[in-house]
């Protein structure tokens, strides 16, 4: 290669766009003997300090014995400026007359150059001119344009305690005797040393004695062993060269290696700067670091706990996190493999413990993983291990992390071990592994035992741990066997976990678990959502668990009830016996609250077909239900029920229903009246239906329903005819409608048939105030009554003035009766024919119509019965046609002139 003088260039590379960089060079001086050792060229002009530092070193390294020769050795060292380094050959000039010359070649290499690159082999070759350097040689040179050059081979030497005394151990200056090619060991040793150490690395590779530079001594000399005594006073180590010594370190052998026989030396591989990257890697510990991790990787396999080592340093800050996890993320894997195939159970738990405190916080999801799954294996195979583990102290919760895995191990474990492995566990363990695993979860609940200790743990919780044990263990919770465990769970649920639960439960078996489906009714209770609870079982798929439930949310109130009804969900059966429920438990003010409310009266009017008699007494005895509720419930129930109970039921109805006007009536009335069964239900009824607080309509309907009852009903008010007339009379008015006082009529005629005694005292009741009533429709009762009246007078029992008549003492009281009867007609509103009637059945009808023409206008109303009595029969029509031409005068006859 031309090593003429060059002109510094501009090379321009091609980038994707155009980029500019300058070319590397060597600067060059020559030293030599000219007058004494002086510069004699140089291709750089220097600072004055950095000059004079170069003039002194590139003289020979110490005085020469007469006539003693050596080897061109080399020299390398800073400048004072550290603007440059220097690498320096020294050849012995026996061409001057002067013994002891030496000529000097010293490359300049930039210290960012040297730093970076450090091109040592280039500087070797450039200094590797045969004989003398002359001055033409001071020329810079393009580094590039030399290209790579390979360093010479070291030949064996004493390498280990060189290396150790470099690296580690406390650094001091070495000296080296006897060294075999110590250009080629320096070379290397320089070439493999860090950026920083190197920049301010000074060497000699041939030293007569010690050297020294900025007032310290060279790092590292070769020197003769002739030379040994000039070194008594050397403050660093000395060393035989020539001595073979076992490395006294654990990496001697390693870093010897890579220093002396690879190609390439170098302390730390491409990996391990890799690794380095971020950290001092231009440090022995570093070095020792990168030695340690790679001992370490290499053990794995062999030994798990290397994996620990692994992680220390990784942990250290000492290496780059992102370079030590790829590394780890297969060690550590390998390491828990190989773990649980060869350590005891013992000592893989430890072994697992070490391994989660040192991995946490890192980012190695592989590495957990196989943890993880070391654990659950150890778990699996060691549940009391696993209760030992989680005993110990862990302030920074890596074995708290591990609990899923714990948790998974046991659930997978032999049911006994795993049992008695969890009943010993303390409270708080047990609680943290219930929240940790839905294998453990459907372990524990399958033992009554583990149910209970389950049960008990989950009172006192912390709220973070109760809810993570509470969503581990609610997906297994589906049995009655389980609800002890569900109680303190359901406890806490919101409403939408709630709503949610119930749905997972009807999912599971159809809500078969009817102590859990109530505990979470009784849940919504305390929540206040019940209505979004019915909605939640509405949206089911239709059961008998889940109607049973709906029923269960009910309450016996109008709101419920009206839920039943509007629910278009359910069907109507449904609905029908989801009333009837609230109907039977409702208490009397809950009854009387649904029984008041429109939209439930009205639907229990339309399904009282269906309700049982039971539910129908019950209703038919309160009396505070809506009238016309009351009176439909009153009328099915008197049909459906029998003997006691109907009679209870019509007595009860009754007493409300007489005294009001419902719309029902003609229905219902005449069914509960034809319910009674004993005379004095018979009385009671016309007590309370002639009540004189009652209206006059409402009275007269009374009257005329009692009269319209099948025949032995009637019989029974035919019996009581006398209460009949006892109401009539305090009924001062007597203002009933005409059908009222006809069918009171009917009642009283039957009553001379077959109830004499109590149709006696009802004519002695009403005959006197009737005779007076004589602006009402009360002939026909008259009719019916008068001659009761009438015959009684003869009898010494019957009181004049009893009866309300003006008659005296001492006189005759049918006299006066006749008069009071005919008056009464005569000037009354009453029909004549009436008057005719009460006559034939007083068996005194000539004397009565006798009365009746002696009265003013008697004559013509003795005419009006002539007329009405066609109306009646012809007996009647013979009796009042004979007694009216018996009482009429009959004519004279003239006497002929």
């Amino acid at each position: 290669m031309e090593r003429g003088r060059k002109i510094r260039t501009w090379r321009f590379l091609w980038l994707g766009r155009w980029a500019f960089r300058p070319v590397n060079k060597f600067q060059v001086q020559i030293h030599g003997y000219r007058k004494g050792h002086q510069l004699l060229a140089t291709s750089l002009a220097l600072p004055r300090e950095d000059q004079a530092t170069l003039d002194r070193l590139s003289d020979v390294a110490g005085p020469l014995r007469p006539r003693e020769e050596f080897e061109p050795y080399l020299s390398a060292y800073p400048l004072p400026s550290a603007s440059h380094y220097v690498i320096a050959r020294t050849w012995q000039d026996s061409t001057v007359p002067r013994a002891g010359c030496v000529r000097t070649m010293s490359v300049l290499i930039e210290m960012k150059d040297w730093r970076q690159s450090a091109p040592i082999g280039a500087a070797l070759w450039l200094l590797s001119t045969p004989g003398l350097p002359s001055v033409e040689g001071a020329h810079s040179t393009d580094v590039e344009a030399i290209g790579d050059i390979g360093l010479p081979v070291a030949p064996e030497f004493n390498a280990s305690e060189l290396l150790e005394a470099i690296f580690f151990e406390e650094f001091m200056p070495v000296a080296m005797f006897d060294a075999p090619s110590p250009d080629a060991i320096a070379s290397r040793v320089l070439a493999a040393l860090w950026p920083d150490i190197r920049s301010r690395f000074a060497l000699s590779t041939f030293a007569l004695s010690p050297r020294k530079i900025g007032g310290r001594d060279f790092d590292l000399v070769f020197a003769p062993g002739s030379a040994k005594s000039k070194f008594t006073g050397w403050p660093g180590r000395r060393i035989d060269g020539r001595m073979r010594q076992t490395g006294r370190h654990r990496w001697t052998n390693a870093v010897v290696r890579r220093v002396f026989e690879d190609p390439v030396p170098k302390l730390l591989s491409d990996q391990d700067v890799q690794l380095l990257r971020g950290a001092d890697v231009q440090s022995t510990s570093a070095l020792r670091i990168a030695l340690l991790w790679n001992e370490l990787v290499a053990k794995v396999e062999r030994s798990p706990s290397a994996a620990l080592g692994l992680l220390d340093i990784a942990n250290s800050g000492l290496v780059n996190s992102d370079s030590a996890a790829r590394v780890l993320e297969s060690q550590v894997a390998s390491a828990a493999q190989s773990a649980a195939e060869t350590l005891s159970s013992d000592d893989a738990w430890d072994f697992a413990s070490a391994m989660a405190r040192k991995m946490q916080g890192s980012d190695m999801p592989s590495s957990q993983a196989a943890v993880e799954n070391l654990v659950a294996d150890l778990a699996r195979r060691s549940p009391s291990g696993a209760i030992d583990l989680l005993l110990q102290p862990d302030s920074k919760g890596a074995i708290a992390a591990l609990l899923p895995s714990i948790a998974a191990g046991i659930g997978a474990a032999e049911a006994s071990p795993a049992k008695d492995a969890l009943i010993s566990a303390p409270p708080e363990v047990f609680a943290r592994l219930l929240s940790s695993g839905h294998g453990l979860s459907k372990f524990v609940l399958s033992s009554e035992e583990l149910i209970e200790k389950t049960s008990g743990a989950l009172l006192d919780l912390e709220p973070e741990l109760a809810k993570t044990a509470d969503a581990a263990l609610l997906p297994w919770l589906v049995r009655d066997q389980h609800l002890s465990v569900a109680e303190p769970i359901f406890a806490r649920l919101d409403a939408p976990a709630l709503m949610k639960e119930v749905k997972w439960l009807e999912l599971k078996n159809g809500l078969a678990a009817t102590e859990l489906c109530r505990a979470l009714l009784q849940r919504a209770r305390e929540l206040k959502v019940l209505a979004r609870f019915r909605d939640a079982l509405v949206s089911l798929e239709p059961s008998l668990p889940r109607d049973d439930l709906i029923e269960a949310s009910l309450s016996a109130t109008a709101e419920d009830a009206r839920w039943v009804i509007s629910e278009g969900a359910i069907t109507e059966n449904l609905a029908a016996k989801l009333l009837y429920g609230l109907l039977e438990k409702a208490n009397a003010l809950e009854f009387r609250e649904l029984m008041s409310d429109a939209a439930i009266s009205s639907w229990v009017i339309g399904n009282l077909d269906r309700f049982s008699p039971e539910l129908l007494f019950r209703a038919a005895l309160d009396d505070h239900i809506s009238l016309d509720a009351y009176a439909n419930i009153a009328f099915v129930a008197v049909r459906k029920a029998s003997g006691v109970d109907k009679l209870e039921i019509s007595r009860r109805a009754l007493k409300r229903l007489l005294k009001v006007r419902f719309d029902l009536e003609e229905e219902v009335l005449p069914v509960l009246l034809n319910s009674i069964e004993t005379q004095a239900d018979a009385r009671s009824v016309a007590k309370s239906g002639l009540a004189l607080e009652l209206s006059a309509d409402v009275a007269s309907r009374n009257l005329v329903l009692c009269e319209r009852t099948h025949p032995p009903v009637r019989a029974l008010f035919v019996s009581t005819a006398d209460e009949f007339a006892h109401r009539l009379k305090d009924r001062v008015d007597f203002d009933l409608s005409v059908s009222a006082f006809d069918a009171c009529a009917r009642i009283m005629f039957d009553a001379q048939k077959n109830s004499l005694k109590a149709y006696q005292l009802a004519a002695g009741w009403l005959v006197g105030a009737l005779l007076k009533a004589r602006r009402r429709p009360v002939s026909l009762l008259i009719v019916a009554l008068f001659p009761a009246y009438y015959v009684g007078l003869e009898s010494d029992d019957v009181s004049v003035s009893f009866l309300g008549l003006s008659a005296m003492f001492g006189r005759d009281p049918k006299k006066y009766a006749r008069e009071d009867l005919v008056d009464a007609y005569l000037y009354s509103s009453w029909k004549p024919a009436h008057l005719a009637l009460t006559a034939i059945r007083c068996g005194d009808t000539i004397r009565i119509f006798d009365r009746l023409l002696k009265t003013y206008g008697g004559e013509e109303y003795l005419l009006r019965i002539s007329k009405e009595i066609s109306e009646f029969g012809p007996e009647v029509q013979g009796l009042v046609k004979s007694a009216i031409a018996e009482v009429r005068p009959k004519p004279t006859r003239k006497r002929k002139p």
